[in-house]
């Protein structure tokens, strides 16, 4: 994994930028510890806090759906947006309560598969109060069945156009979405999920008729919304110039003088047949046809060429050649 699939160049300019020698000097205790060791997922609670445009355009488009279903169905809904949540996908169905409308979906320009869940007890809501037989307690009516009937799945397929639709003017300014249909589902025991494991965001919409409320999820894949980091993170942030740390340089730089590496050095190699290993035993010697020369490696990599000798009445090896230095 490298530092771009966990950090922007932007978040870790801002990083660097919290450092200084006023604040934590260069002798601090801080800087004696040793590395330990970081759970990179503490990331995703505050990836939507990141991204300020995004929760921007989740209260423009609950403020807008209300408007839209009341057009589509002649009921006035109060819709506000709540908390998101980043969760795994398998989680987020864990959840849900049948019958409800799965919709799964293609939103290009975002990958992955993006789902607008419409709960039961809300498609049964509807169909109830449009056909003037409802009073707003169709919810327990959806509790009790495993499947949509026809009138609720044709509802289903209404609101999530509505949904789409107003979803897609909300963010042209943004972004512009072109969502498509791949596939329903009015059950999680027949839903097959590409990844389970996969990292999700759901954008909850709580929509209110009366006393009585329900609410609807958008599930994004963390993925598609990284992606689109540039257009919907801090604009100041991402504006901010690069600039170089040298209070961090100097301490990477004194601090990797004391890193401990291995150095060897191969006089010779020699290949033997496995009869002549078998007979290796206590005692037995192996010819060997000493070199001029000695390869000196670093931690098993190749760094220069030598030639071996006695300094001060030890073993060593007198560099004459850097492998790095041919290229």
């Amino acid at each position: 994994m490298s530092s771009k699939d966990v950090l922007s160049e932007g978040e870790l300019d801002a990083l660097m930028e919290t450092f200084s020698e006023e604040d934590a000097p260069m002798n601090d205790p801080a800087f004696q510890k040793s590395c330990e060791p970081f759970d990179f997922s503490t990331r995703d609670q505050n990836f939507v806090a990141q991204l300020p445009a995004l929760k921007n355009l989740n209260e423009k488009f609950a403020l807008a759906l209300g408007p839209a279903i009341r057009k589509l169905y002649g009921f006035t809904a109060q819709t506000d947006s709540a908390e998101a949540q980043s969760q795994t996908l398998e989680a987020v169905f864990a959840e849900v309560k049948a019958p409800l409308g799965i919709n799964m979906l293609r939103i290009a320009p975002l990958t992955g598969t993006c789902y607008v869940l419409l709960p039961g007890e809300l498609l049964s809501f509807v169909v109830d109060r449009y056909f003037g037989g409802g009073s707003g307690k169709a919810g327990a009516k959806a509790a009790a069945r495993t499947s949509l009937t026809h009138s609720e799945q044709r509802v289903n397929d209404a609101l999530r156009e509505t949904f789409l639709a107003t979803l897609t003017e909300i963010w042209r300014d943004k972004v512009q979405l072109t969502p498509s249909l791949t596939a329903f589902e009015s059950s999680t025991d027949f839903l097959q999920l590409p990844d389970p494991g996969e990292q999700v965001v759901s954008f909850p919409f709580t929509l209110q008729v009366g006393e009585w409320s329900t609410v609807i999820e958008w599930v994004v894949p963390y993925s598609a919304l990284e992606q689109l980091r540039p257009k919907l993170g801090n604009p100041v942030l991402a504006e901010q110039p690069a600039a170089k740390n040298a209070d961090w340089e100097r301490h990477f730089q004194r601090e990797l003088q004391h890193v401990t590496l291995e150095l060897s050095g191969a006089f010779q190699s020699e290949s033997v047949s496995i009869a002549d290993v078998l007979g290796l035993k206590a005692g037995t010697i192996v010819p060997l046809k000493m070199p001029t020369e000695v390869l000196v490696s670093i931690e098993g990599e190749p760094m220069s060429i030598g030639e071996h000798g006695v300094l001060n009445g030890h073993k060593s090896i007198k560099i004459k050649r850097m492998l790095g230095s041919e290229a």
